[in-house]
């Protein structure tokens, strides 16, 4: 695991060390540089396979090929014996040095045999040639520039903006989808002129002839006439085969490893497989909050986590959190980004408590996203039929709307033909609001934006027509690298602390995109068949029940306890240094925030403009944390 940065085009040693202390945090352990006539490799190491000869950049034997990655390549010894076999000679045990020769081997497109989360840097000096390469789901963030004809890039934006020349200048095309997102869509940055690889992308860069970015693994969620006649203790048997092999791919490591344990179905699987085939005890951490605020929820993942982990005999750890940290914490977080982001924080807090205990992490991340939990999964069928049924004008059965067949309100208020356009109404802002909210000059430049434009663009894309399914897919490729594989990145590299997740092993994606949707939401019951899954490792009381996971109550913090917090960091007096929202408009929500009972979607809309005012405060008005 590691911080990358590098230079294509130019050898720019000066401005590569200059990067390289930004990216520390995800490399505590050495730093390195090398360079030739047309390039420039630098890499901060996170130690976690053979410590002592893993040093990267490295290359190959001659020494014309040099990689430096960020992350780890879980089927690298079963690479390493095919390469050793075929001649190739290897100066270390590290993972990173498969890559140069898989690439000597299979050219170009070696990323393909590369099973793992991996942002890679390669640099070809015999053909003058450079490649960017991301991982299949995203895990591992690359962000590059062009300036003057040379390619700069970087695991994160902090250090691009270190280029000399550049100038910071906000993307308002980026600035208006985060404010519907929480987060600013891939490829965009908030930053103009900066830009992020996407997730299963590769980039060839040649001096004097540009870039070229290619897609090279795309998963559809449709299931196959072998999935549609599969019984379900078939799926599951299938489903315990792949995800095992997943878990023991991830347990390679020279240094001790740490599982998330929420209290719930998928850490808690990833912990019970994990501790069967561990050789010693396994170590788990959970987030707590002081009792005066934790909900009857938090209580029961914390008693659920520690039944897990008193079956599996770990050595459990809890952190507490409490909510007069937050206004300290929060540009911290938000540093982490280099960019606005308004989602889920709580990783954070947990990745700092592990941190001190291990450098390395499995989490249940991954599964939630496929197998269906969130409530725009829950909604799919529901919707789907309600409309259905209207369209016809017949009354729909109960059975099809569970669970909301007692809250038709609800989905007469959300009823569209196209699920894009329904989806489109569970975002923060909309585009009318908006324009409501920027101030004239900004409201007049953003009139040829759409969010709801861009979001159709992921659906369009579709090619099952399963409700659930579709959305599914569609967030896969949009809200979950972009949003929740973000926060889980950089929250817990902040801490130099790097995650793992079996459920996000390639195998097991393609595998769980072709179970049909029936059989992942069932009756209204999210994640049907990882849960009968589950039960043959935890208690159906602890597979089956609705869990509240790594989550904090920052909206609701936000009502009770940080109205002054909230006026002044979002007053006209800060609003003014940017010009960019309507302060009057602003100060309206925050009244009706406050004036009111507590309003979910009125507190995300807030904490938002909260999220982009602290990154303002820190990116472009020098209040920088680090």
């Amino acid at each position: 695991m590691c911080g990358i940065c590098g230079v294509f085009g130019k050898a720019d040693v000066k401005t590569a060390k200059k990067m390289l202390p930004l990216l520390a945090h995800r490399g505590p352990d050495d730093e390195y540089v090398v360079h030739g006539r047309d390039f420039c490799l630098g890499a901060r190491r996170l130690s976690i396979i053979d410590i002592e000869g893993g040093r990267q950049p490295l290359s190959n034997e001659t020494g014309d090929v040099w990689v430096a990655q960020n992350g780890e390549i879980y089927n690298f010894p079963f690479l390493r014996d095919q390469l050793i076999a075929k001649g190739h000679h290897f100066k270390s045990r590290t993972d990173t040095e498969v890559i140069v020769h898989v690439y000597e081997d299979q050219g170009r497109e070696f990323y393909r045999s590369l099973n793992g989360m991996f942002a890679i840097s390669l640099w070809d000096d015999a053909k003058k040639q450079g490649f960017l390469v991301r991982d299949r789901a995203g895990k591992k963030p690359l962000y590059y520039l062009v300036k003057d004809g040379v390619l700069y890039f970087a695991s994160e934006i902090k250090a691009l903006l270190l280029v000399p020349g550049f100038e910071r200048k906000i993307n308002i095309e980026a600035l208006h989808h985060f404010l519907s997102y929480k987060h600013v869509p891939c490829p965009l940055s908030i930053f103009q002129g900066i830009y992020a690889l996407p997730p299963a992308h590769s980039l060839t860069f040649c001096p004097g002839y540009g870039l070229k970015i290619e897609r090279y693994w795309k998963v559809h969620f449709n299931s196959d006439d072998r999935t549609e006649n599969l019984t379900e203790e078939e799926h599951i048997e299938e489903l315990l085969r792949v995800l095992k092999q997943a878990v023991r791919r991830r347990l390679i490591s020279d240094v001790p490893i740490g599982f998330f344990l929420s209290g719930g179905l998928d850490s808690g699987l990833s912990a019970a497989l994990a501790a069967e085939m561990a050789g010693s005890q396994i170590k788990t951490f959970t987030l707590t909050y002081p009792e005066s605020r934790a909900s009857a929820g938090k209580n029961l993942d914390r008693e659920s986590a520690l039944k897990i982990s008193q079956m599996y005999d770990t050595e459990h750890h809890e952190e507490t959190i409490d909510f007069p940290d937050f206004p300290k914490e929060f540009p911290a977080i938000i540093d982490a980004f280099d960019e606005p982001f308004s989602g889920v924080a709580s990783t954070y807090f947990l990745a700092r408590a592990i941190a001190r205990h291990v450098k390395v992490a499995l989490s249940g991340d991954g599964a939630d996203e496929l197998f269906g939990s969130y409530l725009s999964h829950r909604l799919a069928y529901p919707l789907h039929n309600y409309v259905r049924s209207r369209e016809t004008g017949e009354t729909a059965d109960n059975d099809l709307l569970v669970p909301y067949q007692d809250d038709t309100n609800y989905l007469e208020s959300l009823a569209e033909k196209e699920d894009w356009r329904w989806r489109y109404k569970l975002l923060v802002f909309s585009d009318e609001e908006k324009a409501s909210l920027y101030s004239p000059e900004i409201a007049e430049v953003t009139r040829v934006y759409s969010t709801l434009r861009h979001l159709r663009q992921y659906f369009d894309a579709l090619k099952t027509t399963d409700p659930l399914n579709r959305i599914l897919e569609a967030e896969f490729y949009s809200i979950f690298p972009d949003q929740v594989l973000a926060f889980v990145d950089r929250l817990s590299m902040a801490h130099s602390l790097e995650i793992r997740t079996a459920y996000l092993d390639p195998e097991f994606i393609e595998l769980a995109a072709r179970i049909p949707g029936r059989l992942k939401i069932k009756n209204g019951e999210t994640k049907y068949i990882l849960k009968q899954a589950g039960k043959r490792y935890l208690p159906p009381e602890i597979a089956n029940r609705k869990k509240e996971g790594f989550i904090m109550p920052v909206t609701e913090w936000l009502y009770n306890d940080l109205e002054e917090y909230m006026r002044e960091t979002l007053g006209p007096s800060p609003l003014k240094k940017h010009g960019l929202f309507n302060a009057a408009y602003v100060t309206r929500l925050i009244d009706d925030f406050y004036d009111k009972e507590y309003d979910y979607m009125q507190g995300n809309k807030l904490l938002s403009l909260l999220a982009f005012q602290v990154w303002y405060n820190i990116r472009m008005n020098g209040q920088a944390q680090r």
